[in-house]
Protein backbone atom coordinates (compact mmCIF):
# COMPACT_ATOMS: atom_id res chain seq x y z
CA UNK A 1 0.00 0.00 0.00
CA UNK A 2 0.91 3.03 -1.25
CA UNK A 3 0.35 6.28 0.60
CA UNK A 4 0.53 9.77 -1.22
CA UNK A 5 1.45 13.00 0.64
CA UNK A 6 -1.02 15.80 -1.13
CA UNK A 7 0.75 18.54 -1.41
CA UNK A 8 -1.61 21.98 -1.32
CA UNK A 9 -0.58 24.36 -4.14
CA UNK A 10 -0.19 28.03 -2.85
CA UNK A 11 -0.43 30.94 -4.72
CA UNK A 12 0.30 34.65 -3.92
CA UNK A 13 -1.71 36.97 -4.87
CA UNK A 14 -0.91 40.88 -4.86
CA UNK A 15 -3.04 42.14 -2.59
CA UNK A 16 -3.62 46.11 -2.76
CA UNK A 17 -4.08 47.52 0.73
CA UNK A 18 -7.14 50.40 0.91
CA UNK A 19 -9.22 51.55 3.26
CA UNK A 20 -12.51 50.60 4.50
CA UNK A 21 -14.28 53.44 2.51
CA UNK A 22 -12.25 52.59 -0.34
CA UNK A 23 -13.34 49.02 -0.12
CA UNK A 24 -16.86 50.32 -0.16
CA UNK A 25 -16.49 52.53 -3.01
CA UNK A 26 -15.22 49.65 -5.10
CA UNK A 27 -18.08 46.89 -4.33
CA UNK A 28 -20.56 49.61 -4.88
CA UNK A 29 -19.00 50.33 -8.60
CA UNK A 30 -18.86 46.38 -8.92
CA UNK A 31 -22.33 45.77 -7.75
CA UNK A 32 -23.75 48.59 -10.69
CA UNK A 33 -21.76 46.67 -13.45
CA UNK A 34 -22.20 43.51 -12.48
CA UNK A 35 -23.78 41.54 -15.37
CA UNK A 36 -24.05 44.48 -17.89
CA UNK A 37 -22.07 43.77 -21.39
CA UNK A 38 -19.67 46.58 -21.08
CA UNK A 39 -18.42 46.22 -24.47
CA UNK A 40 -21.67 45.18 -26.76
CA UNK A 41 -19.96 46.26 -30.04
CA UNK A 42 -17.18 43.88 -29.32
CA UNK A 43 -19.78 40.77 -28.52
CA UNK A 44 -21.80 41.35 -31.59
CA UNK A 45 -18.87 40.93 -33.72
CA UNK A 46 -17.69 37.86 -31.79
CA UNK A 47 -20.90 36.44 -32.13
CA UNK A 48 -20.73 37.45 -36.30
CA UNK A 49 -17.52 35.93 -36.62
CA UNK A 50 -18.49 32.36 -34.49
CA UNK A 51 -21.47 31.74 -36.55
CA UNK A 52 -19.33 31.14 -39.34
CA UNK A 53 -17.30 28.62 -37.92
CA UNK A 54 -17.62 24.73 -38.14
CA UNK A 55 -16.06 22.48 -35.99
CA UNK A 56 -15.53 18.75 -37.61
CA UNK A 57 -17.26 16.75 -35.00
Amino acid sequence: MVMRNEEKIVTKLNVIPMSKATEKRLSKVLDEIKGKDLFPEKTEFAKKTLQNVKLPM
